[in-house]
C-alpha cells in the first residue's frame, strides 16, 4: 500500500507540474518527458541514471524512482541504467510519459528464479527445446550464476563445466577429439559463425550451449566436430568500476564473398552491426585460410548505429591461380567480433584478338575490325596501322573498353591516310593479365567495286582512285516510259555523260513520272543528286555488279539516258547485251546512279 502511495502521490506531482506553463519553453524549444522505473515486483528502483541518445544527461530516479528530464527535439531514445538491475532503453517516438519495468528484482539479481532443470530451454540451432524433451547430447552454462563471477576467460566457462569437452591453451575440442588441425567445432555467436570465441570476456555471456553428435547436425558438414552456441546478454556488467558506458554489445559480424575480382586486385565486403558502439572495421586476408596475415581498414570504419550495413575495402597485389581466404573483424569497447573465412580466388586470362579484313576502304579512309574477348577482365583494345608492319599509328577502337567473357567485334575509323597506298594493321588487346597481339592484316587505300558508300553500290572507280560512280540500293520503277518525245541532247554514250543526258530529258520531255525525272527527283540515303546512268554506265553496273551477284538487280532490261533517231538505249541483264528500244515501251526497269 505505501509503494501504490507513492505512484498515486507521484502521478499527482508529475500531473501538477506539467500542467504548469515553463517561461522560456519556446525559446529553448525542449521536451520534458517524465516516468517511473521500477522492478518486477513493482519496487522503485532508485538512483537509476537516465541516458539520451546513448549520452548520460546527469538525472537520477529518486526514492519513489520517477525521474523528470529535458530533451532536445531531435533526441531518439531514453535508456534506463541502474548498476544492479541492468540497462534498458526505449524508443521515444514523441512520447513525453515513458515508465521502465525491470525483469528482475534486487533481491534475486544474478540468480535463476525458480530453476528447474527439465524446464530449461536449450538452443539447438533451430531453435530451443525444453531439456526434458531432448534426444540428443546438449550441455549448457548460464552465465549470470554467481559462480560463472570468478572466470577470466571464456574459456574457463567451459574448462570443467561440460562432460565430453576438452580446453586446452585456448583450443577446444568435443567428445575426445584431438588437438590438431580441423578438428575445431563450430562456434556460433548470437546466430553469427564466428572462427574463435577468445575475445568474449565471460562477464558478456548469457549462456553457452554445447551441441554434440546429432545434435550439431543442423549445421551440416560444418557441426561435424559438435558446436558452441554462445548468447550473449545486452551489455557489459559494470561490477566494481563506476564508470558509465552507453548501452550496447559486442558488434555482429558477416563475411560476404568478394567481388570485382580483376588482375591484382578485388573488393573485400561484409556486413557489421555495430550494436550502439563505435566500432572498428578491418578485413584480414591470406593464401591460408584462418590466418590473417594481411589487415586492412574498412573503408566504412569504424561504424556506429544499431543497424546492420554493408563494408568494404579494395585490395592490392593478389597473384593469379592463387586461393585467397578473407574474414571480417570487428571490434568495440566490449569486445572483438570475428567472421568465417570465405575463399576467392582470380583466375583471369590474357584477352584473345583477332584482326579482320578492313571495310569501308576509300582514298582517304577506312575502318579497321577485329574480334577480341576479354576473358572476364576489362580490356583495352587498340589497332596499330601504318605503310609497313612497324606501323607507327595507334588509335584506339570505338568499343574499348571490353569486359565481356564472349567474343566482341570491334572497330575503328582511320582518317588522312595516303591514297592508292598500302597499308598494315593489326588489333591490340591489353588487360591485367597481358597483352595479345592480332595477326598483321594489309588493305589499300582505295574504293573498292561492290562496296556500299556514298549512298549506293560502287559500280566504277576513275584513273584516280578518288571518284567513281554508285548506283541506289533499288530500283526506283519496274516499268516505266523513257518519254513520250525525243528532246534534244541527251546522246552521250560514254562515262560520265548521263548527268547532262538526264538534264537533256528533263528539260525537253514534260511529261511526269518518266524514268529521267524520276532519277532527277530522288532523295536517298542522304544525297538529291541522281541521274539517269547512260548506256556505258549502266553496262559497268552490269559487268562490276550484277555479274558478281552484287547490287539486287533483276533479270530485265534497264533503261539508260542514251537516244539516237530511233529510240532509247536499254541493257538486258540476262543476256548482259545493248539494245535501243521504242521511248513508249513498258516493263523496263529504272536504276539511279550519282558521282562521287
Amino acid at each position: 500500500m505505501k509503494a501504490v502511495n507513492y505512484l498515486l502521490n507521484g502521478f499527482l506531482f508529475l500531473a501538477v507540474v506539467s500542467a504548469v506553463p515553463s517561461y522560456g519553453q519556446m525559446k529553448l524549444k525542449k521536451i520534458t518527458i517524465t516516468g517511473y522505473v521500477v522492478d518486477v515486483n513493482h519496487y522503485p528502483v532508485i538512483n537509476a541514471i537516465i541516458v539520451i541518445n546513448n549520452n548520460e544527461t546527469g538525472v537520477v530516479t529518486d526514492k519513489r524512482g520517477f525521474y523528470k528530464v529535458k530533451v532536445k527535439p531531435y533526441a531518439t531514445s531514453i535508456g534506463i541504467i541502474s548498476f544492479k538491475h541492468g540497462i534498458l532503453e526505449e524508443a521515444i517516438n514523441g512520447r513525453t510519459r515513458i515508465n521502465f519495468a525491470f525483469p528482475n528484482s534486487i533481491l534475486v539479481h544474478n540468480i535463476i528464479p525458480d530453476y528447474k532443470p527439465e524446464e530449461e530451454e536449450i538452443n539447438v540451432g533451430y531453435g530451443t527445446v525444453k531439456r526434458k524433451n531432448l534426444t540428443t547430447p546438449v550441455s549448457k552454462i548460464y552465465g549470470r550464476n554467481i559462480q560463472s563471477a570468478s572466470f577470466t576467460s571464456i574459456y574457463d566457462m567451459l574448462q570443467g563445466m561440460v562432460p565430453g569437452v576438452m580446453v586446452n591453451n585456448g583450443n577446444v575440442r568435443i567428445r575426445g577429439a584431438p588437438f590438431k588441425p580441423g578438428y575445431e567445432p563450430l562456434y556460433v555467436v548470437d546466430g553469427t559463425q564466428v572462427s574463435s570465441i577468445a575475445e568474449i570476456p565471460p562477464q558478456m555471456v548469457e549462456s553457452i550451449e554445447v551441441l554434440k553428435g546429432p545434435a550439431s547436425a543442423i549445421y551440416g558438414s560444418r557441426g561435424a566436430n559438435g558446436a558452441i552456441l554462445v548468447d550473449l546478454i545486452g551489455a557489459r556488467p559494470y561490477r566494481d568500476s563506476l564508470t558509465l558506458t552507453a548501452p550496447g554489445k559486442v558488434p555482429y559480424v558477416e563475411t560476404r564473398a568478394a567481388t570485382s575480382i580483376k588482375g591484382s586486385t578485388a573488393t573485400l565486403n561484409g556486413v557489421v552491426n555495430a550494436n550502439g558502439l563505435s566500432t572498428s572495421v578491418t578485413f584480414e586476408y591470406s593464401p591460408t585460410p584462418g590466418h590473417g596475415t594481411t589487415t586492412i581498414s574498412a573503408d566504412q570504419s569504424p561504424v556506429t548505429g544499431n543497424i546492420s550495413g554493408y563494408v568494404s575495402a579494395d585490395i592490392t597485389g593478389l597473384k593469379a591461380g592463387i586461393t585467397y581466404y578473407f574474414r571480417v573483424v570487428a571490434a568495440n569497447s566490449l569486445g572483438k567480433t570475428t567472421g568465417i573465412d570465405i575463399p576467392f580466388k582470380y583466375s583471369g586470362e590474357v584477352p584473345f584478338a583477332e584482326t579482320n579484313a578492313a571495310t569501308n576502304s576509300s582514298p582517304r579512309t577506312a575502318q579497321l575490325n577485329g574480334i577480341v574477348n576479354a576473358r572476364g577482365l576489362s580490356t583495352v583494345v587498340t589497332f596499330e596501322y601504318g605503310t609497313t608492319t612497324s606501323y607507327g599509328t595507334t588509335i584506339a577502337a570505338a568499343q574499348s573498353r571490353v569486359t565481356r567473357l564472349t567474343s566482341a567485334r570491334v572497330s575503328a575509323n582511320v582518317t588522312n591516310l595516303k591514297a592508292v597506298t598500302d597499308y598494315h594493321y593489326r588489333i591490340v588487346a591489353t588487360n591485367d593479365e597481358g597483352t595479345t597481339n592480332g595477326e598483321d592484316v594489309t588493305f589499300k587505300s582505295e574504293y573498292v567495286i561492290g562496296e556500299y558508300l556514298n549512298g549506293g553500290y560502287i559500280f566504277y572507280i576513275d584513273e584516280t582512285g578518288e571518284h567513281g560512280l554508285v548506283c541506289a540500293p533499288s530500283d526506283q520503277s519496274l516499268n516505266v516510259l523513257w518519254g513520250n518525245s525525243a528532246p534534244a541532247g541527251a546522246t552521250g554514250r560514254a562515262i560520265g555523260t548521263g548527268y547532262q543526258n538526264t538534264t537533256d530529258i528533263v528539260l525537253g520531255c514534260p511529261e511526269e513520272g518518266i524514268a529521267a525525272r524520276l532519277c532527277y527527283d530522288l532523295e536517298t540515303n542522304g544525297y538529291s543528286d541522281w541521274f539517269l546512268p547512260s548506256i556505258d554506265e549502266l553496262f559497268h553496273m552490269y559487268t562490276n555488279l550484277y555479274t558478281k551477284g552484287l547490287g539486287g538487280f533483276e533479270d530485265c532490261f534497264y533503261w539508260s539516258s542514251t537516244q539516237d533517231k530511233y529510240g532509247a538505249w536499254v541493257v538486258s541483264f540476262h543476256y548482259g547485251s545493248k539494245s535501243n528500244q521504242p521511248r513508249d515501251k513498258k516493263s523496263i526497269r529504272t536504276r539511279a546512279v550519282r558521282a562521287f
